[in-house]
């Protein structure tokens, strides 16, 4: 006898395509974040295929994936911005939407794994996982963190940078030297078009598994967004070059030693 599934993931997509129904589709920053959450949830299976979590759990973690980023369509109608700096916490935002009357049992019956769901999505834009997590419910933080950088590398090739830019400036000082210590940039030290750059870049420093540096390499992300950019100051590019080495080698080594 087949076993009824937990979670009905095509009643899941249609109650969050009835959810975003409510905000202005045919606002293109409203649109990309609804590419996002489905290709993210599409990102987060394959990476809890990868760690050989059972079929229940792959569907949750793919659940965690269209719901990650459901408090940016309010954040974005009210705000106008997708700077939680200056308006609202979109992973806190979207917990509390997901608590209001109880509005997560729309999207999965069983409560068993809401604090893991309402965990993830509170924990998936933080700089840092906060501590003190079960095992189980880290694992799942780590697998959205993991979706949620993918996509951003996607749409940093596809969108954000989708054509070639000639740049003048060069890189900060800081955004260099952080980014060879092995640390992620902060929002608050990218200045230059460069600086922006290597910020998404180092986003490999905080990446978990090894199926997700697998994908970095075969989407071949850091190269493409690296190419983006036409750089004349000889300086300045050997300095840029500099940053795909690093990245590269790096990504290679975590390959080889993760597997």
């Amino acid at each position: 006898m087949k076993l009824k599934q937990m979670i009905d993931l095509e009643n899941a997509k249609k109650e969050f395509k009835k959810y975003i129904s409510n905000y202005d589709l045919k606002n293109p920053a409203i649109e990309r974040k609804v590419g996002h959450s489905y290709r993210v949830a599409e990102i987060s299976k394959r990476i809890a295929k990868s760690l050989n979590l059972s079929a229940e759990e792959i569907e949750v973690a793919t659940l965690i994936g269209i719901l990650h980023d459901i408090g940016r369509f309010e954040q974005q109608t009210k705000y106008r911005t997708y700077d939680d700096m200056s308006s609202i916490d979109h992973g806190k935002l979207g917990v509390e939407i997901l608590e209001e009357n109880d509005y997560i049992r729309k999207y999965i019956k069983d409560a068993r794994y809401d604090n893991i769901i309402k965990t993830s999505i509170y924990n998936h834009n933080k700089y840092e996982i906060e501590r003190e997590l079960d095992e189980k419910t880290l694992t799942f933080c780590k697998i959205i963190r993991d979706s949620d950088k993918m996509d951003i590398l996607y749409e940093a090739v596809e969108i954000y940078w989708k054509d070639n830019i000639k740049v003048k400036e060069g890189i900060t000082e800081k955004v260099l030297k952080d980014f060879k210590f092995g640390s992620q940039i902060l929002n608050q030290d990218k200045i230059t078009q460069l600086d922006k750059a290597i910020a998404i870049i180092s986003y490999i420093y905080d990446i978990n598994y090894v199926e997700s540096f697998k994908m970095i390499k075969e989407k071949n992300y850091i190269n493409k967004i690296m190419n983006k950019f036409e750089i004349k100051n000889k300086n300045v590019k050997e300095q840029f070059e500099e940053v795909r080495s690093i990245a590269n080698n790096y990504v290679e080594d975590k390959i080889k030693n993760m597997e």
